[in-house]
């Protein structure tokens, strides 16, 4: 079974593919029962990534959902917040790729762990 195949969607605000969990309202992030602490500004960019896992999202797309219509795009924070995140999602085998000139996407590459 893929990766794709096993997302369920419990909620609108919540994903849950039985490794990575997303609780879009609560702010939690949770890989193989984990938690993941966020601050803010990276839950909410890393929360839109996770809305369309596997697919791309621009990065004008990403900013307005963290900032909203009136702030500018910052391409430079952007990156920074990406990378921040990137670090933190690193051990957990979740990673956000670029595709340039286009935007990120969110891969879950984890598995449960059955020993757990």
């Amino acid at each position: 079974m893929t990766q794709h195949n096993r997302r369920t969607q419990l909620t609108p605000d919540v994903y849950d593919d039985g490794y990575l969990r997303v609780e879009h309202k609560n702010y939690y992030v949770a890989c193989d029962g984990r938690a993941i602490k966020l601050p803010r500004t990276e839950f909410l960019i890393f929360s839109r990534l996770a809305r369309t896992p596997e697919r791309i999202v621009t990065a004008a797309d990403l900013w307005e959902y963290a900032w909203g219509k009136d702030k500018p795009l910052n391409s430079e924070s952007l990156h920074v917040i990406i990378y921040r995140l990137r670090s933190k999602l690193a051990p957990h085998q979740v990673e956000i790729e670029t595709m340039v000139n286009v935007g990120y996407r969110l891969v879950v590459k984890g598995t449960t762990d059955p020993a757990r």
